[in-house]
């Protein structure tokens, strides 16, 4: 009996570890939405600094998840050089959850009052 259990015992740990890395790894590379095809990659901190500049056009960025809605619809994002909000929800478009991943977006600079956010179309984790 013991025997049974020690390795019944491994087989749980040995899964759990697989379906652990596989799950973190499975995403890698996927792209959420529109796929990114802007060349030029824009630094948040460009953004921020004259957004009048970026106003509906579209941007790629790139940086690393802060924090997330918990469906996926939004995030924010941020490089060295600055943090933004990333608003998917208009997109219809909804990400896991991958909190601390690095991404690149791409989606069109919008500016109310002094609220600079970018409505993403398309998500990749990296």
């Amino acid at each position: 009996m013991k025997i049974i259990g020690i390795f019944a015992l491994i087989t749980i740990s040995v899964l759990i570890i697989c379906l652990a890395v596989g799950c973190s790894q499975s995403q890698q590379g996927k792209t959420f939405g529109q796929p990114i095809t802007e060349t030029t990659l824009t630094p948040i901190g460009t953004i921020l600094a004259n957004p009048e500049q970026f106003v509906d056009k579209t941007v790629k960025i790139e940086g690393k998840i802060m924090n997330e809605c918990p469906a996926g619809g939004w995030f924010h994002l941020s490089d060295a050089s600055g943090m933004i909000y990333v608003n998917l929800h208009p997109s219809e478009v909804a990400i896991p959850q991958i909190i601390g991943h690095q991404v690149i977006a791409q989606g069109r600079v919008r500016k109310e009052g002094t609220q600079v956010e970018v409505t993403g179309e398309g998500v990749q984790i990296k």
